[in-house]
């Protein structure tokens, strides 16, 4: 059996003349008159905008973006697809009026096992297939904890890899409540570089009747973070 036993943790008329008034004054946006917008990612910066030394500046493809010190914005169709704190408005995120207002609105929501980044916080493994987990933002980890009734061969496997994930699994003893020794980890399942399907992680251990076990699951891409990634990196987990 698998599962989890132990644990909780945006017309004048032309006949008529206006006294002249002087020359008339030709305003040009220059270089000095932008704001800039601080970053940690792309995905702080407007489309057309990049995130170079911590400053949203013009990507450098297409036309020159006119003021990357724009907030960047997330495209919804429902509050569903906005973070907490923040509601569909005209088909953007936004924050909600209520309490002080979301920085994080451009950003995609968590899924639904966080809170889970550290292994107190874990995910119980119930003894089927885990769908739908994403990376919301960088650094985001899952942690996962199973425990094994009986002995068998058991596979670790992040599957269904999409949107950029690149995920890598690692598998830790189960120790008075807290992560032991590293058993195993893994990368890609395969070497085939325009195979995305490579990208999941799979790791094979013999385990004993009556163990427990932590899974780790991080992306290795950093590139899937900005906001021409509406949809965050996501995968299922699963152990057969």
């Amino acid at each position: 059996m698998i599962g989890l036993a132990l644990l909780s943790g945006a017309c004048g008329d032309s006949a008529s003349q206006e006294p002249d008034t002087g020359p008339a004054v030709v305003e040009s946006v220059t270089e000095s008159a932008l704001t800039y917008r601080y970053c940690g990612s792309n995905n702080d910066c407007d489309l057309g905008c990049a995130c170079d030394a911590n400053q949203c500046v013009p990507n450098g493809f297409g036309p020159p973006h006119p003021d990357c010190g724009t907030p960047p914005q997330r495209e919804c169709s429902t509050g569903a697809d906005c973070r907490s704190g923040c509601i569909c408005s005209a088909g953007v995120c936004a924050p909600d009026g209520f309490g002080p207002p979301s920085e994080g609105c451009h950003l995609p929501p968590p899924d639904a096992y966080e809170d889970n980044n550290t292994a107190a916080q874990f995910t119980a493994y119930p003894g089927y297939p885990l769908t739908g987990f994403n990376f919301h933002e960088q650094g985001d980890v899952d942690w996962i904890a199973v425990y094994f009734g009986g002995a068998m061969t058991a596979k670790f496997e992040a599957y269904n890899v999409v949107n950029g994930a690149d995920t890598y699994l690692e598998v830790y003893a189960y120790s008075n409540g807290a992560p032991g020794a590293l058993v195993a980890s893994n990368d890609n399942i395969c070497n085939v570089w325009y195979d995305p399907t490579c990208l999941a992680s799979r790791v094979t251990l013999s385990v004993p009747a009556n163990s427990a076990y932590y899974v780790r699951i991080r992306n290795l891409n950093d590139t899937a973070y900005n906001v021409y990634q509406q949809s965050p990196p996501r995968y299922d987990f699963r152990i057969y």
